[in-house]
């Protein structure tokens, strides 16, 4: 059954990116790392995503959060807008999408609940892409400085014969990392673990810390594996 570290970790604090000096091409970003950790591992990247979230701020009723939403729809006017959610009073959502010119899918989710008497605004940034090229980093670096940002890798593997428990201890290994948490099924195994590689982290609910998760399932059609990475945790279905 598919599932995310939600329903498992209990998340606490996040903080930081990690800095690694690449080329004069790449520069400060967690991307890098997890683009040499698949790599190394023989992973083919079929789809990457970062994602952030934070807060707009508060207002008092219904027309000033409306004015503060047209407001920043204006100002984000190359985004395609479009309502998913209202509920009279209580909770908003609105979603804005567009494509760059280097072939990511951009994305922000503004959402409003009320709270306490006030609305609050809460905005999700999100950016998916593809391939994972010098260009598509920076753009990220540049565009995700907010240390809570999210990213995860996903991709395939040749089947090597070994325990998907052998192949995700070995991952953990080359991110100079160790096991935290682990879970195995017969065909799906999820590590969380903590690497140096990485500076932001999360508590689980024992308050230990991670920072790397790694998430592999056999895929039999293709003779292969399905490998997903996430620093701090993944967020994606896997």
């Amino acid at each position: 059954m598919k599932m995310t570290m939600a329903l498992i970790l209990s998340i606490g604090i996040l903080a930081g990116f990690y800095s690694n000096n690449q080329d004069e091409l790449i520069q400060k970003n967690d991307l890098i790392d997890m683009k040499e950790l698949a790599h190394k591992n023989n992973v083919e990247i079929q789809s990457w995503m970062a994602l952030s979230r934070g807060t707009i701020g508060q207002v008092n009723d219904v027309k000033e959060m409306e004015n503060q939403i047209e407001t920043f729809m204006s100002n984000h006017d190359s985004y395609s807008w479009k309502s998913i959610l209202e509920e009279e009073n209580s909770h908003y959502v609105w979603q804005g999408k567009k494509e760059n010119e280097l072939g990511i899918t951009e994305s922000i989710k503004l959402k409003v609940y009320k709270s306490a008497g006030k609305f609050k605004i809460a905005i999700t940034k999100e950016a998916q892409g593809k391939e994972l090229t010098a260009e598509q980093i920076n753009w990220v670096r540049e565009s995700f400085k907010d240390s809570t940002t999210f990213y995860t890798i996903s991709g395939v593997m040749k089947s090597k014969g070994s325990q998907l428990k052998e192949i995700a201890a070995m991952m953990v290994e080359d991110a100079n990392g160790k096991a935290v948490e682990q879970l195995q099924e017969k065909s799906f195994v999820s590590v969380s673990a903590y690497s140096t590689l990485f500076e932001s982290e999360l508590l689980t609910a024992k308050q230990e810390k991670i920072n790397l998760q790694v998430g592999l399932r056999e895929n039999v059609e293709q003779k292969g594996i399905d490998v997903t990475i996430g620093t701090p945790i993944i967020i994606t279905e896997y």
